[in-house]
């Protein structure tokens, strides 16, 4: 057996927007790095389709098995030992006969699906991306997915933006949609950041359509105008480059900001927790959150509405802080953190001590804005605000788990023979809140409000307007 390199690195909150940053080489990575495709692409682009010998994917199956058995914090988490050891023997039986290293990367896609662990990911070799990129056919169409339904979101291929999908080969898209939320992992069954992934992530619909039914070359596509007529429509295959709607990445120069409304409103936006990122926008966010609270108490605010929509995460000390201005008593943050082989005492992490209030702490109505994209660190700061009475959430739920997460330090696994990696998070983390009726949960809000197709297309911010709304009443 060939011996593999496993690298521990410690990150500040392994959930956060940059956790997998040297691995993320999934599909759309190569969005921003290859606008126009080479010919040097196509001397890898047979390499999804590689044909590997059963056993050699046995080998890296059980070290997959045998790694996350040894370093994972929390696989056991939401599923006991004996369902996953029942997960990785039914693997084990379909590896009777070779496989192309696509379809394994399905199978090892599903596993990590199933550990229901928002930080475990896998991620296909980088020459096999840019193959797919290169020449795979993909469908035609980009989908946003809103509940049970898909549309697309641009005129493209003789559809008007806002039509919705309904069917693809005869095979309805919520059936569809069903299965390939098995391939996204997520925090115990949330599935607002499975959406998220497939909506504005690396995940889109038509690359897990790839993943889990193949390359086909024509697409039998049912749907719905905007004008309520149903039609069918055939749809050639397309290359990567040539699929429309797309959702432009947007630059972001300012993460941190602090504005106001009418009915003495203060607005406080906050899109990431993570320094690395502050650092590069030239942002601190204890230097934000110690002027902004002292200008909010100066102009005598009494409402105030958080943004941390879209916010992934960042150093768990960032996620206290933040919680440190919207109580005037001492609270606890983290109940306990621990791994395979030991339990952290407080003088191992400052969040397992009790936190203190800030001055200039804000007591009055708090509104907090979430959605699927709140991962980590921002769902651990929503954990222990939702404890507190004066804060409420509007919009979505956290796409991180309510209970905590596993996260902080992780291993780079590379699978040696299918050259697969797989981040393994080794930090089980414990929120310091009482127990909801949902152990595999994210924060659900109080006011629950999700933008409609034609809520979208029109830019309209649904969940800020009701936030508004509800702070004028208050």
């Amino acid at each position: 057996m060939r011996r593999i390199g496993i690298t521990l690195q410690l990150t500040p909150k392994a959930g956060d927007e940059n956790y997998c940053f040297q691995y993320k080489k999934r599909l759309l990575a190569f969005i921003l790095l290859f606008t126009v495709v080479t010919v040097s692409f196509a001397q890898s682009a047979n390499d999804a389709a590689k044909i590997i010998d059963a056993g050699l994917l046995k080998q890296d199956l059980a070290i997959l098995k045998d790694s996350l058995q040894k370093l994972h914090g929390g696989l056991y988490r939401y599923k006991t030992k004996k369902q996953m050891d029942q997960l990785f023997e039914s693997c084990s039986e379909q590896l009777e006969h070779p496989m192309t290293l696509i379809t394994y990367y399905a199978m090892v896609c599903n596993i990590v699906s199933e550990i229901e662990d928002e930080h475990t990911s896998a991620f296909l070799p980088g020459d096999a991306i840019k193959g797919l990129i290169a020449q795979a056919k993909f469908s035609p169409l980009m989908l946003r997915l809103i509940g049970t339904k898909a549309y697309i979101t641009c005129n493209t291929k003789g559809l008007i933006a806002g039509s919705e999908i309904t069917t693809i080969d005869h095979v309805s898209v919520n059936k569809l949609r069903g299965k390939l939320l098995g391939y996204i992992p997520s925090d115990g069954s949330i599935k607002t950041g499975k959406y998220a992934q497939m909506n504005d992530g690396d995940d889109p619909f038509f690359y897990l359509y790839y993943l889990v039914y193949g390359e086909k070359p024509v697409f039998d596509v049912g749907f719905i105008g905007p004008d309520g007529k149903k039609g069918n429509i055939k749809l050639q295959a397309a290359l990567f480059q040539n699929i429309d709607c797309h959702t432009a990445p947007i630059p972001i120069s300012q993460y941190l900001k602090l504005s106001y409304q009418p009915g003495n409103v203060a607005v406080l936006t906050v899109k990431s927790l993570h320094n690395f990122k502050l650092e590069k926008t030239n942002e601190n966010l204890a230097r934000f959150l110690q002027d902004a609270f002292a200008a909010i108490a100066g102009k005598h605010i009494k409402k105030l509405i958080i943004d941390v929509r879209d916010n992934g995460g960042g150093e768990d000390g960032n996620g206290a802080l933040l919680n440190s201005y919207l109580t005037d008593r001492p609270f606890s943050y983290y109940d306990s953190i621990k791994t395979t082989t030991r339990k952290f005492e407080v003088k191992d992490h400052e969040q397992l001590a009790i936190q203190q209030p800030h001055e200039n702490n804000f007591s009055s109505p708090v509104y907090v804005l979430i959605n699927g994209l709140c991962f980590s660190g921002t769902s651990d700061f929503c954990s222990i605000a939702k404890k507190f009475p004066n804060v409420k959430f509007i919009g979505e739920e956290t796409g991180g788990g309510y209970h905590g997460n596993t996260s902080g330090a992780r291993t780079a696994l590379e699978l040696p023979n299918t050259h697969i990696k797989v981040n393994v998070p080794l930090w089980e983390y414990f929120n310091a809140v009482k127990s909801s009726k949902y152990k595999d949960r994210g924060i659900i809000p109080d006011y629950t409000i999700v933008p409609t197709i034609k809520d979208y297309l029109q830019h309209k911010d649904v969940q800020m307007d009701l936030a508004l709304q509800l702070a004028e009443k208050n």
